[in-house]
């Protein structure tokens, strides 16, 4: 039998709050004007908080070959929304 990871409430508490904070960092991102940049910012906060979420609240562990399929799976969809942005 598996046995399953436990993570504290501390840890829950503390992935929250920097969920919180991304969520802020994007919203102040969305008002400034940078051009081209701030698509590409979006971007990145939205997949640091994607990899969080799957990494904490989800447990899915981030190591190996597991890792590298999500990875380029998070990229693939990164560079679609990117070009969808810019051709469209």
């Amino acid at each position: 039998m598996d046995k399953q990871a436990t993570v504290s409430a501390k840890t829950y508490i503390w992935v929250a709050l920097l969920l919180v904070a991304l969520t802020i960092i994007s919203t102040i991102l969305s008002s400034l004007n940078l051009g081209y940049l701030n698509d590409l910012m979006a971007v990145g906060v939205a997949v640091l908080s994607a990899l969080i979420v799957l990494s904490k609240f989800m447990n899915i562990k981030l190591n190996g070959g597991y890792a590298r399929l999500l990875f380029a799976g998070v990229m693939a969809m990164a560079l679609l929304i990117f070009f969808v942005a810019f051709v469209g």
